[in-house]
């Protein structure tokens, strides 16, 4: 998605009002335009949609991907910074200051105050029917998302930011609820009135497919919520529409550089990709698996031995350069939601047609190939189908902010706690950050791991 250069001044502007839970708007330079007049126009509505796009790809990005990817073992050490190093040990040894988990809550929180000021300016003026269907499905767009990114960081969030600082709090099922809800909105309003040239040609570009990447989100909420017929609907509703562009891209440039490339770059001292994309045991990648030439390099040495030793690699795919673009989602985690819904319907026939498809793909459009013959394992074995599937999430959808989440919902019974430093993942949740808890008497009791 482009940030579009008509609007530029205004979007920058817009990267200022971010509200989070704690924090109240003040905009005391009366050189800046008032929040009246960024809302109250067209104009400025298309102006704080480009804001919101800069402001989510180049920081919120970097936040969504890398926390998890160092709890989930994707991502290794190599520095002794200490908000890095203590996500790297997790369990008990990650404490409700650091900074590893106050960034990615308070930029979430931010980019989810801007997607609410945007929702309620749409309401608010004369908009022709397309415009207002194109602002507010991408405004419900990016907050869903940015609810399901936090739902998969901490057993609570905060639905509806408050200025005053007192937002309440919801639990997963009621985030991921508002999720869906938001999506479906999104996908019924341009659905009834498709989105107008005008909204088209000056915020969504033509990198960006807004349905695809609505249904998208569907199916990957659904899956996370347990509604897995709706997570098979929303996942064929994405596999099945032939409109273009065929993918959702977030793009940079020299001025707005893909920030994951950015922390794991050969020049980066902090972090490299785990060799094997972290994976041990039954879970390592088969020899000949193209995804691993896609997405790793070279060897890059060890995390610190005090982070966990994990042999590391150079970082390739979808952050080999400044201006790699990164897809906002990925045909084969629409195969992965099918296996996956159909395995845990008991529909296991399904589940390794859906399967093989991933592990057989020659032609996916963004050059994410396994290249892999079918799977031989038993395909009577529900267990055995859905490891193949945590297996195969883990490398197609390697640094995508979710192994996270998967982790936990393919092995609920794994103890963090239990070798910290090596195994699949170190945490079952966050705490929340002290900022959050010092602000917000409403802030919940930290989960004990």
């Amino acid at each position: 998605m482009k940030h579009r250069a008509k609007y530029t001044i205004v979007a920058i502007f817009a990267l200022f009002m971010l509200v989070a839970s704690s924090c109240k708007r003040d905009f005391p330079n009366p050189n800046n335009p008032t929040e009246e007049v960024v809302f109250d126009s067209k104009e400025g509505l298309f102006a704080i949609s480009i804001g919101l796009n800069q402001y989510f790809t180049t920081t919120v990005m970097e936040q969504i991907v890398e926390a998890p990817g160092i709890t989930a073992r994707e991502l290794g050490v190599t520095n002794t910074f200490l908000s890095i190093n203590e996500l790297a040990r997790g369990s008990t040894e990650l404490p409700p200051e650091s900074g590893g988990i106050t960034d990615p809550w308070v930029e979430l929180l931010r980019a989810k105050g801007m997607t609410e000021s945007l929702i309620a300016g749409v309401s608010a003026i004369d908009l022709s029917p397309g415009t207002r269907s194109g602002l507010l499905a991408y405004g419900n767009f990016y907050k869903a998302m940015c609810l399901g990114y936090l739902s998969g960081m901490w057993q609570q969030t905060v639905v509806t930011n408050s200025p005053a600082g007192n937002a309440a709090f919801s639990d997963r099922a009621t985030a991921l609820d508002e999720a869906i809800s938001l999506l479906t909105e999104a996908r019924d309003a341009i659905a009834a009135n498709p989105v107008s040239d005008d909204f088209k040609n000056n915020v969504l570009g033509d990198d960006f497919n807004l349905s695809k990447s609505i249904n998208a989100f569907l199916s990957r909420y659904s899956l996370m919520a347990g509604n897995y017929s709706d997570a098979i609907t929303h996942a064929d509703a994405v596999l099945t529409d032939a409109s273009a562009p065929v993918s959702s891209m977030f793009n940079y440039d020299a001025n707005n550089v893909n920030p994951v490339w950015d922390r794991i770059k050969p020049s980066a001292s902090d972090l490299k990709p785990q060799t094997n994309f972290g994976l041990l045991g039954p879970f390592v990648p088969e020899a000949g698996d193209g995804r691993i030439a896609f997405y790793l390099g070279a060897d890059a040495g060890t995390a610190n031995a005090d982070a966990g030793g994990q042999a590391l690699s150079q970082a390739l795919g979808f952050w080999a350069g400044q201006t790699s673009a990164i897809p906002v989602y990925l045909q084969g985690e629409m195969l992965l939601n099918k296996a996956e819904a159909n395995a845990r319907l008991s529909q296991l026939s399904e589940a390794v047609t859906n399967l093989n498809l991933v592990r057989e793909k020659t032609t996916d459009p963004l050059g994410v190939n396994a290249g892999l013959a079918a799977w031989t394992g038993d395909a009577n074995n529900q267990t055995a189908i859905l490891e193949e599937i945590y297996k195969n999430r883990s490398i197609e959808m390697f640094l995508t902010g979710m192994r996270f989440e998967d982790s936990r919902r393919f092995h609920p019974n794994l103890n963090p706690a239990t070798d910290n430093l090596t195994n699949e993942r170190n945490r079952n949740f966050y705490p929340y950050p002290s900022i959050e808890r010092d602000n917000n008497p409403n802030t919940p009791t930290d989960p004990q791991i």
